[in-house]
């Protein structure tokens, strides 16, 4: 399994920059930069595509490309230097794309942002519904448990505490361990002493 930093380590020797590293890849520059961060697992056909020796040739092109247009720019600012006017439309045009480099990177983090905030909404919401079924689902079985004891002539049982806190069975039988078979109540010391099925004991507090 490729890591994040072995893959960030690929793109930066060869020199690439994300968006061209994701065409060759055939996937998004938001993708791409979820893979160096490593909130996203890398894909097995990823580290495929960088073995493929197509790929590391397309690559080794981009980068003699990139070398050519280097070449280019020296060459350009050596006129530069004996032309004012040259000079200045040369620096105009580093400078406007210098300005849309910078709003593609600010246009590609808000995006990555806002995805990010969406996922962790999504997150939230499950976790809000799947809490909120169980509060259904204890009250549901708590209203059973009601109806089954006044059916036998049960009363409500509450226990109260000195300090004006109350506690019904159903409360302490959350408080100790699933496979207890006998719980004593002391009020007087805040402790639930219980006594496991296979003999064992222990206490929990009954008001934390």
């Amino acid at each position: 399994q490729m890591t994040n930093t072995e893959l960030t380590k690929i793109r930066e020797e060869k020199n690439l920059s994300k968006s061209d590293f994701a065409k060759l890849l055939g996937v998004t520059p938001m993708l791409l930069g979820r893979y160096e961060k490593g909130s996203c697992a890398i894909p097995e056909d990823i580290a495929k595509k960088l073995q493929d020796t197509a790929v590391a040739t397309e690559i080794e092109v981009k980068k003699t490309a990139r070398k050519g247009g280097r070449k280019a720019k020296e060459a350009a600012e050596a006129v530069a230097q004996s032309d004012p006017v040259v000079a200045a439309e040369i620096e105009v045009k580093k400078n406007t794309r210098k300005a849309g480099r910078k709003a593609k990177e600010v246009v590609t983090e808000v995006k990555e942002a806002v995805e990010d905030k969406v996922v962790a909404e999504e997150i939230e919401v499950k976790k809000t519904a799947r809490k909120g079924a169980r509060k259904a689902k204890e009250t549901v079985s708590a209203a059973k448990e009601s109806v089954k004891r006044k059916a036998a002539g049960i009363p409500n049982i509450i226990i109260q505490s000195p300090m004006g806190g109350y506690i019904t069975p159903a409360d302490i039988a959350k408080k100790v361990p699933k496979n207890t078979e006998d719980v004593y109540v002391r009020v007087d010391e805040n402790k639930l002493y219980y006594v496991l099925k296979n003999g064992e004991s222990g206490d929990v507090d009954i008001w934390e």
